[in-house]
């Protein structure tokens, strides 16, 4: 009797061969701080082949997690990759740019990627064409329309990310005809 509940312990024991992997509890966007509250751990079973590309509950982390950002966007329930995360300091600035209605997507919203344009706006002459002035930054804020005199403007907080603008871009974007286009 002894031997065959110790045989059926270690058939059952072998059977279980599930390993606890990161998964995310809500929507993640890159760029945006890991929190704890953000890693639930959950049972997996993985194949040989594809189990290292998930961080285990037991891997070490590349810093701690407070120095800890996403470098992807992923869905709730999702399991962590081992290059969903990157340690490094924040992005360098926002750069917050006034925008007239029409001239960004209509459902723009955080996490978006945009190119930003400057050139001559409506009722201008069109003699000078228009300049891209940055490429694929993150929408941090989509903003609320407002109305300011006869047009509807909304201003759009960007995440310049590593890169920094230079104050020849900055004054552009703050002097010119701003026009955001999505990227993929």
């Amino acid at each position: 009797m002894l031997g065959a509940t110790t045989l059926g312990a270690r058939v059952m024991a072998q059977a279980d061969d599930t390993v606890e992997y990161w998964t995310v509890s809500s929507s993640v966007q890159a760029g945006d701080p890991v929190q704890r509250a953000d890693l639930v751990a959950a049972s997996v079973r993985l194949g040989d082949e594809v189990a290292g590309a998930y961080v285990r509950v037991d891997d070490e982390l590349p810093g701690e997690i407070a120095d800890l950002r996403w470098s992807t966007d992923l869905a709730p329930g999702s399991l962590v990759g081992q290059e969903a995360w990157r340690a490094g300091e924040p992005s360098r600035g926002h750069l917050p740019v006034s925008v007239q209605t029409g001239y960004l997507p209509g459902d723009l919203a955080p996490g978006d990627l945009v190119d930003v344009w400057v050139g001559p706006g409506p009722g201008e002459p069109a003699d000078v064409p228009a300049t891209r002035v940055a490429v694929a930054l993150r929408v941090l804020d989509a903003g609320e329309s407002e109305t300011l005199g006869a047009s509807v403007t909304r201003t759009v907080v960007l995440d310049l990310g590593d890169d920094a603008l230079d104050g020849e871009q900055v004054a552009a974007t703050a002097a010119g005809h701003v026009t955001l286009v999505r990227v993929p």
